[in-house]
């Protein structure tokens, strides 16, 4: 027979259950508070693209800096390319199915500005997209907030606004400035395409204008859209009033007379910015991305200054190393006939002497098997050079002047050389 349980007992017990009861509501409590912890600080961002590898696609991987495909797609993701540069050597190439997403922390109140510069070039076609979300999450769909939608439309030659009704004319050809000045306190943007203004209007207003979005600065999407390649280099994200900055690139190297193209950055202070470029050898220029030539062999130092709208100014410098001129050759053509003949071209900056050589592997040659000579070419011009052969049978032909070779294949028969190709 079971021991009834007596009410010390059961009092005792009721005890235990509510501080039981109460520890656990205490450690929900606090699971739940370590949950809502606010997210750090932001710091600034930005990248340029050039600590990635050539080719690397930024499909989420641990060394892509944090870029990745929407919703964590790889097959979304965007690639590091050379095809074009605004400063450095690479950028961030967007097309076809690209749909390059980099996630922010900690961007909750303040003034901010996210730039980014961007290439179009001039046979682009289709449609693409620069997009800034209030709201990121991988798999929610229709459920992220975009704060502000742009679209660049090969067709009309337009920057659109998405659903506001405003544009301004595309620019092809050349890198241009896109800037959104942000701030969280205010709920306000202004988004600026080559310093024109496009749109300002509320951070949380979204496209659609319902006023659902956040006052937090989420993430950056570049949409592709089925269009053919974008180029994005240089993006940042800084506080409002950050102290100026400017970058001069580099190094730089090339040949005495050759047009060596600089790229010159800025970010922070006040916009407009106005560049001034010292080459080092007296030249100057005003251009953001000049191209200089240099008349003498040498090492020189470029200097880049920048000066904003508030007259505040910031200096970087970049090393240029200068050679002498070194020919150029190419091998235009290798007939047959009565013999051999080749031409080449001088593609060099200077005249120049080219020691060529036709040399024939194969076949029975007699004479003719090895034929070395020079020639003075003027820059631009081309001269034609000859081999004599005598023998039979089917013959491998290699023709090389300076830097440049050339081969072809033919059959000999006694003095003619037939079927070169």
């Amino acid at each position: 027979m079971k021991k009834p349980i007596s009410k010390k007992l059961l009092v005792i017990g009721v005890i235990f259950l509510c501080l039981g009861a109460s520890a656990i509501a205490s450690a929900k409590q606090a699971t739940k508070a370590t949950e809502q912890t606010p997210k750090p600080t932001a710091r600034d961002w930005s990248d340029n693209f050039d600590s990635y590898t050539l080719y690397q696609l930024l499909d989420g991987g641990a060394d892509d800096g944090g870029w990745k495909g929407w919703d964590n797609s790889p097959a979304a993701a965007g690639q590091v390319t050379d095809v074009q540069a605004h400063s450095g050597l690479y950028s961030d190439q967007i097309w076809l199915n690209s749909d390059n997403v980099h996630e922010y922390t900690g961007y909750t109140s303040g003034q901010w500005i996210y730039t980014a510069w961007q290439y179009i070039p001039t046979n682009f076609s289709g449609m693409t997209y620069f997009i800034l979300l209030s709201d990121y999450v991988d798999g929610a769909g229709q459920s992220n907030k975009w704060a502000l939608q742009v679209h660049f439309d090969s067709d009309l030659m337009l920057v659109e606004s998405e659903r506001d009704g405003l544009d301004l004319p595309l620019i092809t050809g050349r890198w241009v400035q896109l800037r959104c000045e942000i701030d969280l306190t205010a709920d306000t943007m202004s988004f600026y395409y080559d310093n024109s203004l496009l749109v300002s209007k509320a951070w949380t207003a979204g496209p659609d204008n319902l006023g659902d979005g956040f006052l937090v600065i989420s993430a950056v999407d570049l949409y592709a859209n089925l269009a053919s390649p974008v180029y994005y280099d240089d993006m940042s994200l800084v506080p409002a009033g950050a102290v100026l900055s400017c970058e001069a690139g580099g190094p730089y190297s090339g040949e005495v007379g050759e047009a060596i193209h600089f790229t010159g950055a800025a970010s922070g202070g006040t916009t407009p910015y106005t560049y001034a470029w010292a080459f080092g050898d007296g030249g100057t220029s005003s251009d953001q991305n000049p191209d200089h030539s240099y008349t003498a062999a040498g090492n020189y130092t470029a200097t880049l200054t920048v000066t904003d709208a508030a007259s505040n100014t910031a200096t970087d410098t970049a090393a240029v190393t200068i050679v002498a001129p070194v020919p150029h050759f190419s091998i235009e053509s290798i007939k047959g006939g009565l013999g051999i003949s080749a031409v080449i071209k001088n593609t060099g900056t200077i005249n120049a002497t080219a020691d060529w050589k036709i040399q024939l592997t194969g076949g029975l040659i007699l004479l003719g098997k090895n034929k070395p000579g020079s020639v003075d070419i003027a820059v631009g011009q081309t001269a034609t050079v000859k081999d004599f052969v005598f023998g039979f049978g089917k013959t491998s032909i290699a023709v090389t002047a300076g830097d440049a070779s050339k081969t072809a294949t033919g059959t000999v028969v006694i003095i003619l050389v037939l079927k070169v190709a």
